[in-house]
C-alpha cells in the first residue's frame, strides 16, 4: 500500500521578526551609548602612581569639582549648602551613601576640601578619589 505524502510547504525565512530585532537593537544602543557618555564631566583627572580601581565605583554617587571651583552633584551645578542639603536628603534613602569624588587636576585643594568638608558635617565618612593611572605605571607596581 502506498502511502499518502503530506504536502510540504516550501520553507520561508519570516523578515518581520528580524527587522524588529534589529531595530530594537539600534534604539537600545543609541540610548545606552548617549547614558555613557552623559555620566561624567570630562576633567583632567590627576595622576597617582599607587592608584586602585575599587570594585563598587559605579555604585557611588558622583561629586565633581572642576578647575575654577565650580561643585557638581551629578550632572547639575551645586553650591556647597545645595550639596549638603542634598546629601542629607539621599541618605534618608540611602543609609550607606558612598561618594566618588572627581576633582580637576587644576582644582585647588581648598574648594575639594570644602566639599569633603560638607560631606563631613552631614556623615558621608565613605568616599572616594578618582585618579588616572597610568597602565604602563599599573603593570610596573608590585603586587
Amino acid at each position: 500500500m502506498k502511502m499518502p505524502q503530506p504536502d510540504m510547504e516550501e520553507a520561508k525565512f519570516a523578515m518581520a521578526p528580524l527587522i524588529d530585532m534589529v531595530f530594537l537593537l539600534l534604539v537600545f544602543f543609541m540610548t545606552a551609548s548617549h547614558l555613557s557618555s552623559s555620566q561624567s564631566l570630562p576633567l583632567e583627572v590627576p595622576f597617582a602612581t599607587k592608584g586602585v580601581v575599587p570594585k563598587d565605583r559605579p555604585h557611588r554617587w558622583v561629586v565633581n569639582v572642576v578647575s575654577n571651583g565650580t561643585v557638581y552633584s551629578g550632572m547639575e551645578v551645586s553650591s556647597i549648602d545645595a550639596l549638603k542639603t542634598s546629601i542629607k536628603e539621599r541618605m534618608q534613602v540611602e543609609p550607606q551613601l558612598k561618594v566618588y569624588v572627581r576633582a580637576d587636576a587644576n582644582t585647588s585643594h581648598r574648594d575639594v576640601r570644602k566639599v569633603l568638608m560638607a560631606m563631613a558635617e552631614v556623615g558621608i565618612d565613605d568616599f572616594i578619589f578618582g585618579v588616572y593611572t597610568p597602565s604602563d605605571i599599573r603593570e610596573a607596581m608590585p603586587r
